[in-house]
């Protein structure tokens, strides 16, 4: 299990890499969003990010503008946003990355029909797939909740297209994600990569874990008991320190309380823990 942190697209994106590195974080997860981690800026400060990635060993997974479409009704938009995910995979390379992961459909359902919805999303997944690979990229998709694209909606998508999936744990315990353990019974082989955050169960919060009502011992338990590689805690709050709390909160939940002091003496000699 390697344990990850993205950087807020409102921040520095070298200083985003060192605070995570100081908090002893594996790896790093760049979503390239604007204002601050937008493709042209990630360029104009190549050096900076690539001395900052270097300083810390980490390795890069990369993480596309959630709101980007993937299914927009007007063909000529979602041509121009294609093009947006192209530049944005090519920056992922420049960092080296070797994943890339995108969300499933945001517009509401109303503005097209279902069938279209999901035909249109199934279609020009499988172009951005061909674009990724292209570059070296495995593209995976991201879970949300049933309204953007149920369980159902991804059984069809993974029996046209061959592609892995970004099991968001969090998103899967909203009221309308439809549970860790129905994407787990129907998924398991395809899932790449996991975000993992709380909340109420009601809605999308991003929270650190053991702040909200999800149950995240047992979902770490769920999950290790089939995967054991990457894990972005995707805690979206002001006080980063909560970021550091949530990754030693789950390597507890993970190794045990024995296995995680003993990790903490071999990296930290003489730290309390």
């Amino acid at each position: 299990m390697i344990i990850g942190a993205m950087n807020d697209p409102k921040k520095n994106v070298a200083e985003e890499i060192a605070l995570f590195g100081e908090m002893g974080f594996d790896y790093f997860e760049l979503t390239i969003e604007a204002p601050c981690a937008h493709p042209d800026k990630l360029m104009k400060e190549k050096k900076e990010v690539q001395d900052a990635l270097s300083s810390y060993n980490f390795g890069v997974l990369a993480h596309m503008p959630w709101y980007f479409s993937v299914a927009h009704p007007y063909p000529p938009i979602q041509e121009a946003i294609n093009g947006e995910f192209c530049r944005a995979f090519d920056a992922a390379v420049e960092f080296g990355a070797k994943k890339a992961t995108l969300h499933s459909e945001f517009l509401p359902s109303g503005i097209q029909e279902r069938q279209v919805h999901v035909a249109k999303t199934i279609e020009n997944v499988g172009k951005l797939c061909k674009e990724a690979e292209a570059r070296g990229l495995e593209l995976l998709v991201e879970n949300f909740n049933a309204s953007s694209f149920s369980i159902k909606d991804f059984k069809q998508l993974f029996s046209e297209v061959d592609i892995g999936m970004t099991l968001d744990v969090g998103h899967a315990f909203t009221s309308d994600g439809e549970g860790l353990e129905n994407y787990l019974a129907q998924f398991r082989k395809r899932v790449k990569h996991v975000h993992l955050h709380d909340n109420d169960r009601r809605t999308d919060q991003h929270l650190p874990l053991g702040a909200g009502k999800m149950d995240v011992a047992r979902a770490v338990k769920e999950l290790k008991a089939f995967y054991d590689g990457t894990i972005t805690l995707e805690v979206h709050s002001h006080d980063r320190d909560y970021l550091r709390i949530s990754r030693e909160k789950l390597e507890m939940m993970w190794y045990g309380r024995k296995k995680f002091e003993e990790n903490r003496e071999y990296l930290q000699p003489g730290k309390k823990v």
